[in-house]
């Protein structure tokens, strides 16, 4: 399955909840009161508008993330992109214009002179939302993060080399060699440790680890994750992305600046 970062991230998914809740709710007020329906149907319109626009903006991600449209022809590119937006807006009215015509039928007429203002404004929003995208995609915030990490691993004294890993199940000790290692997560005060059996918590930062991992078999690919080289099935290309695929199907991005240390490590 592909990794949509809205699902991955909790700050992420609830900053796209809170935006597509207050995009809603003021597209709602301003259509409902043309329309003049009543409190409960403009609370309707916006609990109808917000969950399918974050259903959409979910969708979406995933689409821009792992489509290939900038290595498209520039015309076929715009063109899938009216596709999306004519799918993307006429899903969006269509199920507004069912729930105001069935539960709120006495204002449908003014409801459907909306349409055009309604259609104009997700058009706004969905190019709103494309630009955002691009912008994240571009903005490679950990980049500068990941520099800092590494020079503070330069210039520390050399770690010793971990062979395995231990992790507490309960009342018992698991000894994990690191060759039985897919990757490594930060997950906030804490790293999970990944194998083919399951995953771990362990209460040590990623770049302790990252110092004493043997540097021929593991590599620092994101901010977030070091990665064993031996379990890579293989790397693609997605716009400006790189992405890494794991043995058992894990795919993880490829931040610019530890790209150019893994095609070194691999001889690319």
């Amino acid at each position: 399955m592909l990794n949509n970062p809205i699902f991955q991230d909790a700050y992420t998914r609830t900053r796209h909840v809170l935006f597509c809740v207050l995009l809603s709710t003021i597209y709602a007020l301003v259509y409902g009161w043309m329309s003049d329906l009543t409190a409960l149907g403009i609370a309707a319109d916006a609990l109808v508008t917000a969950t399918v626009m974050f259903a959409e903006d979910v969708l979406l991600w995933s689409i821009f993330t792992y489509s290939r449209l900038e290595a498209l022809e520039p015309y076929i590119s715009v063109s899938v992109q009216i596709i999306y937006i004519v799918v993307a807006v006429g899903l969006q009215i269509g199920l507004e214009s069912l729930v105001a015509c069935f539960a709120f039928s006495d204002t449908w007429p003014s409801f459907a002179v909306t349409w055009p203002g309604r259609a104009f404004s997700l058009i706004l929003i969905y190019c709103f939302f494309r630009l955002y995208f691009l912008y994240d995609e571009a903005a490679e915030p950990e980049d500068q993060q990941e520099i800092e990490d590494h020079l503070e691993a330069t210039e520390s004294e050399p770690a010793e080399i971990i062979e395995r890993i231990t992790v507490k199940i309960g009342q018992k000790i698991k000894v994990i060699p690191v060759e039985d290692l897919l990757y490594l997560k930060a997950e906030d005060d804490y790293v999970s440790v990944v194998t083919a059996e399951g995953h771990w918590l362990k209460s040590e930062r990623l770049k302790d680890f990252e110092s004493g991992l043997p540097a021929n078999v593991f590599a620092r690919v994101h901010r977030s994750y070091i990665v064993n080289m031996g379990k890579i099935s293989k790397i693609e290309r997605y716009g400006q992305k790189q992405m890494l695929t794991l043995t058992n199907g894990k795919q993880i991005k490829i931040s610019m600046t530890e790209y150019k240390v893994l095609k070194e490590k691999l001889n690319l």
